[in-house]
């Protein structure tokens, strides 16, 4: 149940998910099922969470004490491929699933759920912590919101990369090379300075004033 949840809210929407709809597609005849056994359909999601991003948050754990124990935690390239590579991984592994489009689904139309502090997230949200630190060129008020965008957009783009995959579509280059760029721009997106119309009008927003 939990993987055909996972398929039809990729598929047709995280508003459309429809308990019945799960249990008939899982094969179940008793269309109560995902109910007793999920609660409701926030339940369900949460489920598609814990069992997904379980074997991610370990591996990101291992990650970020690879870099504690050699002092490099401070290192923001690193930082975005503990934050990257983990979920890519996952997505567009050898065999294409749903878990990237269910992601970018949940994004689009639910974003709030991607802020909830869940334990099988601990290690992405130390990363970012991490990560908001090392971001020592961007102003401190800039660094959450860009860290954001930048999660985002990786999620965007192992989502395109999964539908290609999926529906047997050429998908560029190699899996081991497009991951190391959407790190790379990731890292690009965290670490560029801000530009001097970028800091006029943060100035004039701090004072209250139009630049």
């Amino acid at each position: 149940m939990i993987d055909t949840a996972e398929r039809l809210i990729a598929e047709r929407g995280l508003p459309a998910l429809s308990l019945r709809e799960v249990a008939t597609e899982a094969g179940q005849r008793n269309h109560s099922a995902v109910q007793y056994h999920f609660g409701s359909r926030a339940g369900l999601v949460e489920a598609v969470f814990d069992a997904r991003m379980r074997p991610i948050d370990a591996r990101r754990a291992e990650m970020l004490a690879e870099l504690e124990a050699t002092g490099r935690t401070a290192d923001l390239a690193a930082l975005c491929d503990v934050v990257v590579r983990p979920l890519a991984e996952a997505v567009i592994g050898d065999s294409p699933g749903w878990y990237g489009r269910f992601l970018a689904e949940v994004q689009r139309s639910e974003p709030e759920l991607l802020t909830v502090d869940r334990p099988v997230m601990a290690s992405l949200h130390r990363a970012g912590e991490l990560s908001v630190a090392a971001m020592v060129d961007v102003p401190a008020e800039l660094r959450a919101e860009r860290l954001v965008v930048a999660i985002r957009s990786a999620v965007a783009m192992l989502a395109d990369r999964e539908l290609l995959a999926a529906r047997g579509l050429r998908q560029g280059s190699p899996p081991n090379v497009f991951v190391a760029h959407v790190v790379d721009l990731m890292h690009a997106m965290l670490a560029a300075p801000p530009s001097p119309e970028l800091l006029a009008q943060l100035d004039a927003a701090r004072s209250g004033t139009s630049a």
